[in-house]
């Protein structure tokens, strides 16, 4: 399970983080609201992002990805 965050604005962002996970810093900031869990992100991500996003998660625990 992947808890969701977002950041809203003109571009909406979101991030991804494992449950059990460290939250990075910048999601204790002002702006980012918990939005709920998902099993998995790779459906929301451009088909190009779809290849890295999941090493990208075992590397830093997290994935910040634009919405559509």
């Amino acid at each position: 399970m992947l808890n969701l965050f977002r950041m809203g604005g003109e571009t909406v962002s979101v991030c991804a983080v494992p449950d059990g996970g460290a939250l990075p810093g910048f999601l204790r900031g002002d702006g980012w609201t918990y939005i709920g869990k998902v099993s998995d992100i790779a459906d929301r991500l451009p088909e190009a992002d779809r290849a890295t996003y999941a090493s990208v998660l075992r590397e830093t625990g997290y994935y910040v990805f634009v919405q559509a």
